[in-house]
């Protein structure tokens, strides 16, 4: 089976590439800058734009299925291609702000957008499955930056959000690629336990072995340090919108274990594999 993989210099992407390339299964990857893309041994690489119809189309040639994550469109062209030339499956990265009313609503960019994706692959009629991902464990590292003084500092320490690995949605997208049947519909990808910021500030203590403490910043204060000056406020209140109270009401889902057979990680063991990138 020949399978295609957008957003393979992504996190997620970028995992589910290697995986299917250790697998027996044809492995491609349409990436815009091949030159800044360190392919797995036996995936070819195809350069081209999600956006252009063209690129898409050459992209998928002889594939059967395709794992996508959104370009600026929104999935608009891939799912007009993949409907045209009848794509077998698709998997879609999408988030659990697609059915969670974040602040802004419908004018929430993130709402929007997975909205947008899953509504296109819908209308064109392409047999899909969406991956629908709660917040990831490393957004914890947009508090760490005053780790080195012991210090994690967010705007929400109580809001418990079930964060989840990485690595799990891509586990999750590569056994649905590669089932005798994929199976369709929606599924919620979350971690196995729900987790403030001050929960996780105790864990990552735990795990690296450090004296670390939670306080408060100020919203504003946290806005500014995380994105550059001039950013539109849609932009920044519509990710912040994600990690606030409004998110905390997703629950705990079972669906990594139903997809993958074994229980998502655990935060703590994401921190275990990422050290580095928080101490």
């Amino acid at each position: 089976m020949k399978i295609l993989v957008t957003g393979a210099t992504g996190t997620v992407g970028g995992s589910v590439a290697r995986a299917l390339a250790a697998s027996e299964h044809q492995t491609v990857a349409l990436v815009r800058n091949p030159a800044k893309y360190d392919a797995p041994a036996g995936v070819e690489v195809i350069q081209g734009d999600l956006t252009v119809a063209g690129d898409v189309r050459r992209a998928l040639s002889g594939v059967d299925r395709a794992f996508l994550n959104m370009a600026d469109d929104n999935g608009a062209t891939f799912a007009q291609v993949a409907g045209e030339v009848g794509l077998g499956h698709v998997v879609l990265l999408s988030s659990f702000a697609a059915v969670t009313e974040l602040p802004l609503g419908d004018g929430n960019i993130i709402t929007a957008r997975h909205r947008a994706g899953e509504q296109a692959l819908t209308d064109a009629g392409v047999p899909a499955t969406f991956l629908r991902a709660s917040g990831f464990d490393y957004n914890f590292l947009m508090w760490a930056r005053d780790s080195a003084n012991g210090v994690i500092r967010a705007p929400w320490l109580d809001v418990k959000l079930p964060v989840v690995d990485p690595d799990d949605i891509a586990a999750s997208a590569v056994a649905v690629l590669t089932a005798a049947t994929p199976v369709g519909g929606s599924y919620s990808i979350t971690g196995p336990e729900a987790l403030s910021v001050s929960d996780q500030t105790d864990i990552v203590a735990k795990v690296i072995g450090r004296d670390l403490r939670a306080e408060k910043l100020d919203l504003d204060v946290a806005k500014s340090a995380a994105f550059p000056e001039n950013t539109p406020d849609v932009v920044v209140d519509s990710v912040f919108g994600a990690f606030g109270p409004e998110a905390s009401v997703v629950p705990v889902s079972g669906d990594v274990q139903a997809l993958t057979g074994r229980p998502a990680h655990t935060f703590a063991e994401w921190v275990g594999r990422n050290e580095a990138a928080i101490a």
